[in-house]
């Protein structure tokens, strides 16, 4: 249980070491929040375009919409992943703490992540006018649609990870996506 803790807290440094180094319950720590995530970062920058003209609100809506078509089942799998994590930290046998730290991580940590990779997408100065509001917008879709911000390609392990549990038992262990 302590090392599900561990994998929430240190996201990126599980990340660095490399596929083969990353024990099981690193992944599933990060599949309790990173497609979910990652949602919450694409909807924000969506509403910022809601307000674009109407060709780049357009595009940014049909682009995040084609991304939550494909990450459906892997979503839905996010929210069973959180809801297990969730239950066995509020079990009465959970090592004291681990509620408040899991309840930092999805409430505190995730949404400055979130915040954070949000400036980056939507810089300060882009609101000053409508074209660059449309750039911006525009260019937020086209990496969608480029699967910039795809969970294969983001935490494949965790893409992995929700695939291996969605897949139907004496399947090969793959759904498809």
């Amino acid at each position: 249980m302590k090392t599900f803790i561990l994998a929430l807290a240190l996201p990126g440094i599980v990340a660095a070491q490399g596929s083969a180094a990353v024990d099981e319950s690193f992944v599933r720590g990060r599949a309790a929040y990173s497609p979910a995530m990652t949602q919450s970062l694409l909807k924000k920058v969506e509403a910022y375009c809601a307000s674009a003209d109407k060709s780049a609100r357009d595009n940014l809506t049909a682009a995040v919409a084609a991304w939550q078509k494909r990450h459906a089942d892997l979503l839905l799998e996010n929210i069973r992943v959180r809801g297990e994590l969730l239950d066995e930290v509020n079990a009465l046998t959970a090592p004291q703490g681990l509620k408040a730290e899991l309840d930092n991580m999805l409430n505190k940590q995730v949404p400055s992540q979130v915040e954070a990779d949000y400036k980056k997408l939507i810089p300060p100065d882009t609101s000053k006018g409508w074209a660059t509001k449309a750039f911006v917008c525009g260019a937020n879709a086209g990496m969608i649609e480029q699967g910039q911000f795809d969970l294969d390609r983001l935490d494949p392990q965790v893409a992995d990870y929700l695939r291996r549990r969605i897949a139907p038992p004496g399947s090969s262990g793959v759904a498809t996506p």
